[in-house]
């Protein structure tokens, strides 16, 4: 039977680790299984989904949602699906024949807009695990959204450094006292 497993949540709040977990767990279940992450994730280990606490894996790097097709396997796991383009339906048809799905990815873009093919994603998912991180900014358990501390502008900057996890009130502070920036 196959099925739609999503984790989502703000950065930091350990979806890939969630996946990474999922991926070995299906191992020890006999099941073939592939990890995927977008050509567009270049950090750290390129043919590699890796998580903050250091466990790496394997994965294909692709671009778009249809190239899942090219892969047989019994489970797919896909980090950072943000990023990924193409049309949703082949995820869907995929678990309507079998597959699953074990999936991470931001739902929100830091300007609290949905991110990339995330909603659609969300729509269609079985299970939707949505996840928390602490507020990088006082600490509160949580965090529900991500923050970007650079100028503003219309290319997406892939990176930790650059961005914070925060609570809705440390959220709200930091977009009122950087609105004129």
């Amino acid at each position: 039977m196959g099925d739609i497993n999503v984790y989502s949540g703000p950065m930091k709040s350990g979806k890939t680790n969630e996946i990474l977990n999922e991926y070995k767990r299906q191992l020890v279940a006999g099941k073939s299984v592939e990890m995927f992450k977008p050509s567009i994730d270049t950090r750290g280990k390129t043919n590699f989904v890796v998580s903050r606490n250091g466990i790496d894996i394997p994965a294909i790097t692709i671009n778009n949602i249809a190239d899942l097709q090219n892969y047989d396997a019994d489970v797919y796991c896909i980090d950072e699906f943000q990023f990924l383009d193409g049309n949703i339906k082949v995820i869907q048809e995929m678990a309507d024949n079998g597959k699953k799905f074990y999936i991470s990815g931001l739902n929100l873009t830091a300007e609290r807009h949905p991110f990339g093919k995330m909603a659609d994603l969300l729509c269609i998912a079985d299970n939707i695990h949505f996840l928390n991180a602490i507020c990088d900014n006082c600490k509160n358990e949580n965090a529900t959204l991500t923050y970007y501390k650079g100028s503003k502008n219309t290319d997406i900057v892939i990176g930790d450094h650059e961005y914070m996890s925060l609570c809705r009130n440390c959220y709200n502070e930091f977009t009122k006292n950087n609105k004129d920036d």
